[in-house]
Formats: C-alpha cells, sequence, structure tokens
C-alpha cells in the first residue's frame, strides 16, 4: 500500500517517528504493519485522504445483512485499536461513532449472532484499553443477550479468557431487560 510521506507524518506524532528517522523505514520510506489487517489499512489511508471512510450509509431500510453488520463492527473496532495505538484521535472519535450507529441496528437473535457477538466482544477485549468505555457497553450487551450467549462455547472461552469482561458483565447480570443504550 502507498501513501504519501507527508500526510502520514501530519496525522500523528507517531507515525512521523515512523517516517521521518535515519533508521531503515524512515530512509527506505516503507513502514512494516504486520499487526494491522490489510482492510484496517486501507479504510485508514481511505480516511487519511478523505476524512472519512466506508461511504456506505447503513440504515435500518437498508439492504445489508446481518452478518455484514458484524463485519462493519468489527472493521470499526480494529479502526478504534489502531487510531489508539498511533494517537488519532480524530480517527478514533469517527470509529467509535460509527461504531454505535452501527451496533444500534444489530438485533442478536441467531447462534451466528452469538457467535460473531462473541468474536467481537472478544477483539475489544484484547485489543482496546482497559477503560475504553465499548467495553462496558459490550459487558451490558453480553448480560442483555445472555440467553442467547449462554449455549456459545466461545462465549465460555471468553469469560474464562477475559477476568475484565467476567468482573463488568457480573455487574449487569441482574439482566438488562432491554438493549444498553449507547451515546
Amino acid at each position: 500500500m502507498e501513501m504519501h510521506k507527508n500526510l502520514l507524518a501530519s496525522i500523528s506524532p507517531e507515525l512521523n517517528k515512523h517516517v521521518n528517522n535515519h533508521m531503515r523505514e524512515g530512509i527506505e520510506g516503507e513502514i512494516h504493519l504486520p499487526e494491522e489487517d490489510e482492510e484496517a489499512l486501507t479504510l485508514f489511508i481511505e480516511w487519511a485522504y478523505s476524512g472519512n471512510y466506508d461511504h456506505k450509509k447503513v440504515t435500518p431500510e437498508s439492504t445489508l445483512e446481518q452478518d455484514d453488520l458484524w463485519q462493519r463492527l468489527h472493521k470499526h473496532l480494529q479502526l478504534c485499536v489502531f487510531a489508539d495505538k498511533f494517537n488519532i484521535p480524530i480517527l478514533r472519535e469517527l470509529a467509535e461513532s460509527k461504531f454505535h450507529t452501527e451496533i444500534n441496528l444489530i438485533e442478536p437473535s441467531s447462534r451466528s449472532d452469538a457467535i460473531s457477538l462473541v468474536m467481537v466482544i472478544g477483539y475489544a477485549y484484547n485489543n482496546l484499553p482497559g477503560s475504553h468505555p465499548i467495553l462496558k457497553l459490550f459487558a451490558q450487551y453480553a448480560s442483555w443477550k445472555l440467553a442467547l450467549l449462554r449455549g456459545t462455547t466461545g462465549f465460555s472461552q471468553l469469560i474464562l479468557a477475559q477476568p475484565t469482561f467476567l468482573e463488568e458483565f457480573l455487574r449487569h447480570l441482574s439482566g438488562l431487560t432491554s438493549k444498553p443504550r449507547t451515546p
């Protein structure tokens, strides 16, 4: 993937350090980001040049399948993580806003939804800072959808692997009777 060096350097001090140094990255003009997903990098580059990414507007009336919405949530989370890692608050705010808009469109009801929900919760808890508000939202969401998640193997594994998720989840276990509200 290619991007103008000056644009990349102007986005954050961390990225500036990557492109303007006397080490291999700065001299050769190549940054290797093996931990980053190719699609997330593509969306980042789109955002860097346009100020937005994934210009498709999603509405409750749109024809996006529920599985597509879960994938889109995952992309927004990846961009939140990328923005945190490289200190890009504007991108983080945009990704969080898109995340909240689209999670409100999802009505989990199937086994496939349960698996997808566990996947995005696991990704968030493995990659976002512990104080990130999306983590609390996911714990509330899981409490709200406990009946759906209960039989999912991945949910049991998530609880065992993420004690911070379990602790927050238990705080809301009295059972939410309605979908958690997002900002």
